[in-house]
């Protein structure tokens, strides 16, 4: 693919230009970076593998019972007794995943590997070729639940519409956000600043969604994958993650305002509103959440509630996302992205990675990608 790179507003420019290199920030900016693990008590392939075959077991997990009528996806979770293992497509999922076999995975797994394998192959996080990566995703493979939005940005990439041009305005779903863990993960081992990682979510995000609300959710959950990253191999956020989020919210919207504009429902406010919904089980936190509907604004501050609210382990955590209905194979990848990051792949349950769709072929990315932060 080649797209066409015309000249673009300073404000834009500066929002999405590459930074890749703490010496090239401010003292004060550099100074707020995150410090990378060292090398000798972190396991980068075990973590990195574990993101991955995270998402891809979540994504398969709820990958059964998406749908677009939540009444018809919670009908199906109850009829089905709740969902604990990879099971068949209901008759009522969307079309494209209706021929799919238990333990396989959706666009929210093509699209994440598809951004790890674009880092691996140019050793840097390159934002063109993240692009050419969708473009080769959406040209080769099965379009396994792939949301408009996503499709015509990549037909518009495909024609060399400008990446920072080719989101649809007002996207506001989640599936930025369903895709952004090895950014996160990249950044972090890259020991970068939190502004440099809001950049590069603009820069993917604006790839197929132009709106401050999906772009601060995949701020929101890279800081998460972040978190699971830096944790010692078990998911157990501090009591103040959560209103510690709702800031980063905050500040994310701020920085975007001047070139992405201001939502009039922001995700921060969304996020204040659960704030004495963290002891509620994931059923609760999906009612209380819109739902837990693709709409960004429903589905990430359910996902933050409902993994700030308590210590979680990997099946648990993934089993619990999945029963909560609304958009359940994205809620399922993202949070099984951040709890495999944090378990790492030798710790996930057998039952899933075992069965789980090409899992070998996971491994091996994983194990490509943990190569680039070898010593």
């Amino acid at each position: 693919m080649t797209t066409g790179r015309r000249s673009l507003p300073a404000q834009v420019q500066d929002l999405i230009r590459p930074c890749r290199d703490k010496d090239d920030l401010s003292p004060a900016v550099a100074s707020t970076a995150s410090s990378a693990p060292r090398r000798g008590t972190f396991k980068a392939q075990d973590r990195l593998t574990g993101l991955l075959l995270g998402c891809a077991t979540g994504d398969a997990l709820g990958m059964p019972v998406e749908g677009l009528d939540n009444e018809q996806t919670l009908r199906a979770i109850h009829r089905l007794g709740g969902i604990r293992d990879f099971l068949a497509p209901q008759p009522h999922v969307l079309r494209s995943l209706r021929r799919l076999r238990p333990g396989c995975w959706t666009d929210d797994t093509q699209l994440t590997l598809a951004i790890a394998r674009s880092l691996i192959l140019e050793e840097t996080l390159d934002y063109d070729a993240v692009a050419d990566a969708f473009v080769h995703a959406f040209e080769t493979l099965e379009l396994r639940g792939w949301d408009a939005t996503t499709k015509q940005a990549c037909r518009r990439l495909a024609q060399g519409t400008h990446r920072t041009r080719s989101g649809k305005l007002g996207g506001s779903a989640n599936a930025v956000a369903a895709r952004i863990a090895p950014v996160a993960a990249w950044s972090f081992l890259q020991g970068e600043s939190r502004d440099v990682l809001l950049r590069h979510c603009v820069a993917v995000g604006l790839l197929t969604h132009h709106d401050p609300r999906a772009i601060t959710g995949a701020y929101l959950v890279a800081l998460l994958v972040r978190d699971a990253l830096a944790s010692s191999r078990r998911w157990d956020p501090s009591p103040e993650r959560y209103d510690e989020l709702i800031e980063e919210a905050r500040w994310a919207e701020a920085s975007m305002a001047s070139t992405l504009g201001v939502s009039d429902d922001p995700m921060s406010q969304h996020l204040r509103e659960l704030s004495d919904a963290l002891d509620s089980d994931s059923a609760e936190l999906a009612e209380f959440s819109g739902g837990a509907t693709s709409y960004a604004n429903h589905s990430i501050p359910y996902i933050i509630a409902l993994l700030c609210g308590r210590s979680w382990d990997f099946e648990e955590g993934v089993v619990a996302a999945v029963n909560g209905g609304g958009d359940t194979d994205t809620n399922g990848a993202i949070v099984g992205a951040i709890l495999g990051a944090a378990t790492g792949a030798r710790r996930l349950p057998r039952r899933f990675v075992d069965k789980v769709e090409e899992a070998e072929m996971i491994r091996d990315v994983g194990a490509r990608f943990s190569a680039l932060f070898a010593a």
